[in-house]
């Protein structure tokens, strides 16, 4: 067993990080380097011709994963296979895995949404390089000092999900965390790594995990079919917008979900301007605007549960420059005189109105005024 071994290829193990049903993640040495990597194995199948098979994909994405040089993704540094074990060597991180930090509760909101908008970033420069995740979940991100966040498992996932099946050819993997194309069987791309995050980001934001059930066949059915509530509904100090950004990553129809993670990573970035935007504490004077909930229909929208509108404070920086909250209340409400100007035609603006109504426009005027009277008494004096 590789977990008697002192050495794995060139590398001295240290220790043990972790082990799971595919293998063990050790500490170890790299000599020729002289740095400390992570040392993630696999036991490769029994029979030859399956074996050959399973080596051959791992090598194939060892190496896909090695391309990705990102500061949101692990750095690949080498693999090999010895005595029936694959290897693969890789950055070794010193922080918290995002499993672990969730059992604690929801994240705060402006570090929930700049961990989600790094691992975007990170998806979409594999994704850009055609590379699929496939197995996008809190134990996958890994949260590191100074607020840094980085996805792990790059190539290894792809591998995982190939060996999870039932007799259907339905990929088991981590049935809560996957897409419902994933659930059901089909082809993936991209846009199956963005409802994974999707996902994640609605457990960092409310604490809450999606699609959970006692049995897999209930929490597939979920999966597939099950609506997820706002989050604002859980936590309503959060900002309406990500009640829309949630939505849009968990559209069950790929078509209606982000085509890209770069999209995704684009929406976050203005969540988190609008949180940073805030009053430090609740108590604090408020100097921005504010959302005024506008009454509509009775009947929601059927495909767009979270796009009701919701009473709640939105001060992007550039909303924090004016204060348009009566300017909304009238539109929310308006009286009888703000209709009929409303409906009213606007009046051409004539050579008076201009003269009376703009400064520079006047002070030109005057001054012509002027040096046309002058001139006039030169002339005539």
């Amino acid at each position: 067993m590789a977990a008697k071994k002192k050495t794995i290829g060139r590398y001295k193990i240290l220790g043990e990080l972790g082990r799971g049903a595919m293998g063990i993640v050790y500490r170890a040495q790299d000599p020729a380097l002289d740095r400390v990597v992570a040392l993630k194995t696999i036991i490769l199948a029994d029979d030859a011709e399956g074996r050959e098979e399973y080596q051959k994909r791992f090598f194939l994405e060892a190496k896909a994963a090695g391309k990705l040089t990102h500061p949101g993704i692990v750095t690949t540094y080498d693999f090999g296979e010895q005595d029936g074990v694959a290897y693969l060597a890789m950055e070794l991180l010193e922080g918290t895995d995002l499993r672990a930090r969730l059992k604690e509760g929801a994240l705060p909101p402006a570090e929930a949404v700049e961990v989600a908008r790094q691992v975007a970033e990170g998806l979409g420069f594999a994704h850009e390089r055609g590379i699929v995740h496939r197995d996008v979940k809190p134990g996958n991100i890994m949260l590191l000092e100074r607020g840094r966040a980085k996805i792990m498992d790059f190539g290894l996932a792809r591998m995982r999900a190939a060996d999870h099946k039932t007799v259907t050819g339905m990929v088991l993997g981590t049935p809560k965390y996957m897409s419902p194309e994933q659930v059901a069987g089909s082809p993936v791309d991209q846009r199956s790594d963005i409802f994974s995050l999707g996902i994640v980001l609605y457990e960092m934001l409310t604490g809450s995990r999606l699609f959970g059930a006692e049995d897999m066949t209930q929490i597939m059915h979920n999966v597939t079919h099950q609506e997820h509530e706002p989050p604002t509904r859980l936590k309503p100090e959060l900002p309406a917008m990500l009640d829309f950004v949630v939505a849009r990553a968990l559209k069950k129809d790929p078509a209606a979900r982000y085509q890209d993670a770069a999209e995704l990573a684009a929406d976050l970035s203005t969540c988190f301007a609008e949180l940073r935007a805030r009053p430090a504490s609740p108590s604090a004077e408020p100097t921005g605007t504010r959302t005024v909930k506008i009454e509509r229909s009775a009947e929601p929208l059927s495909d767009a549960p979270a796009a009701r509108a919701i009473a709640t404070d939105t001060r992007l920086p550039l909303a924090r420059q004016f204060d348009s909250s009566a300017a909304l209340d009238r539109l929310a409400a308006p009286s009888g005189r703000d209709r009929r100007r409303l409906a009213r035609a606007p009046r051409p603006v004539g050579f008076v109105r201009r003269i009376l109504a703009d400064g520079p426009v006047r002070r030109l005027f005057v001054a012509l005024v002027i040096a046309a009277a002058a001139g006039g008494y030169i002339a005539w004096g």
